[in-house]
């Protein structure tokens, strides 16, 4: 965790915090996805302790360097003639966004506090606990995930003699970090069953 010494304000987020013509309207982007605006507004509007400040702050920077880095990554895309290349820095993309509208959503769920307090996108609060059909759904869920992530291990092992002339094994090892980090989700809901 990261102290509130290790953190230098950035003055562009402190002067926008202070600047009460801050707006929900520039807080999602063109696309509906949550925007740093809001988590600035939000500090502004909740009046937000100097702690939380320091950490929305922290997440607002990186998300900002992230932003430069989607820049890059999309010249890249598109100024590269070599189809592998392209392919490949799209699916960072992918992922690069996603991470983007995420540190956006989890600065405005912190910046605004309660629940349905804020006017943007947030990461919502840890969820209810689940039984019944919804438990038993994530737990057949995980156990295919689990078993896919197998099936994708055993699709692997054949694909080794094309793994210096294609991108099969990147494209399948690629595929089982997802399978992992889905089985990890449904893993999570699992453990917050009624039943604990």
């Amino acid at each position: 965790m990261t102290t509130g010494d290790d953190v230098q304000p950035n003055p562009a987020t402190t002067q926008a915090t202070e600047d009460s013509s801050v707006t929900a309207s520039g807080s999602v982007d063109h696309r509906g996805e949550a925007t740093f605006d809001g988590a600035v507004q939000g500090l502004h509007a909740t009046g937000a302790s100097w702690g939380m400040r320091q950490l929305v702050e922290l997440i607002v920077r990186h998300g900002t360097e992230e932003g430069a880095l989607l820049s890059t990554y999309e010249d890249l895309a598109t100024q590269t003639s070599d189809e592998s290349v392209r392919y490949l820095v799209r699916l960072i993309l992918e992922d690069e966004h996603r991470h983007h509208r995420l540190l956006a959503e989890l600065s405005n769920a912190m910046a605004w506090g309660l629940p349905g307090q804020a006017p943007v996108p947030t990461v919502p609060r840890l969820p209810g606990a689940i039984s019944g059909e919804l438990l038993e759904q994530t737990r057949l869920l995980r156990k295919s995930e689990e078993a896919d992530y197998r099936a994708l291990k055993r699709i692997r092992r054949h694909l080794h003699p094309f793994a210096d002339t294609t991108l099969w094994v990147l494209v399948i090892d690629l595929m089982l970090l997802d399978t992992r980090k889905h089985a990890t989700i449904l893993g999570f809901l699992e453990r917050h069953r009624k039943d604990r």
